[in-house]
């Protein structure tokens, strides 16, 4: 992967990628994180709480909107904030789009820092994990 930089990129840029978590992911991130709470593995469980099926862990959708932007700003950049906000459940092997859009261009003691909204949109087209995130990029010398 190309790293981005800061001279490279403008307010209203920003990544935008699919994903779709599996049941596996489920467990996973339950072992990973020890939050093994019912409602992510237990069909009747989430049933009983009024979900179609398990539903993901908000943390989980957390890192994922995290992995989109490492894979977006490359491994000289870096992630100073991040913020989300669980508005809705998402189910697993269901198809999500994650996206960030640059809302301000900065630099702040010789580094650029980008500030971005992010989310995770469902099939819908409901926003469903809002968020904002700064990043830092390197600068062009």
């Amino acid at each position: 992967m190309s790293q981005i930089t800061f001279e490279n990129v403008e307010v209203g840029d920003g990544p935008s990628v699919t994903r779709v978590a599996t049941t596996r992911q489920l467990v996973q991130y339950a072992a990973a994180s020890g939050d093994y709470t019912p409602i992510h593995y237990d069909k009747d469980y989430a049933q009983k709480a009024g979900h179609e099926r398990v539903i993901l862990h908000g943390a989980l959708k957390s890192s994922m909107l995290a992995e989109m932007l490492y894979d977006w700003i490359g491994e000289n950049g870096m992630i100073t904030t991040l913020e989300t906000s669980y508005r809705a459940v998402d189910y697993p092997e269901v198809p999500l789009t994650l996206s960030g859009t640059i809302t301000k261009k900065y630099v702040h003691d010789g580094s650029g820092f980008l500030d971005l909204d992010i989310g995770i949109r469902n099939q819908d087209g409901s926003i469903t994990t809002p968020g904002k995130a700064t990043v830092s990029l390197p600068l062009n010398k």
